[in-house]
């Protein structure tokens, strides 16, 4: 029983090996890279454009940290989706 036991998490094992391995070759469509490119460069305009607001307004403005905040929501999600597209899309 004990031997029947190690085989069988043996070969388990050695399928969720192999099955890891093969995420590394998978790609998304062409189509959903250009939009997922298009939507950090959305993302990237919209913390630019909060960005260039407190510039000109004081730092102790009512909605200063507000739009601080949005800036940081926008270049961290900026960040996660570059990270997914350097991973499936952009294959070199």
């Amino acid at each position: 029983m004990k031997y029947i036991l190690l085989t069988i998490s043996l070969i388990l094992g050695a399928k969720a090996v192999s099955a890891g391995s093969h995420s590394k070759d998978y790609e998304f469509p062409k189509k959903d890279c250009h939009e997922m490119f298009a939507g950090i460069g959305k993302l990237l305009e919209e913390a630019d454009k909060e960005w260039a607001y407190l510039e000109g307004n004081p730092a102790d403005s009512p909605d200063a940290h507000q739009r601080a905040a949005k800036i940081q929501w926008y270049i961290g999600l900026a960040a996660n989706y570059t990270t997914i597209y350097k991973a499936f899309c952009d294959k070199d």
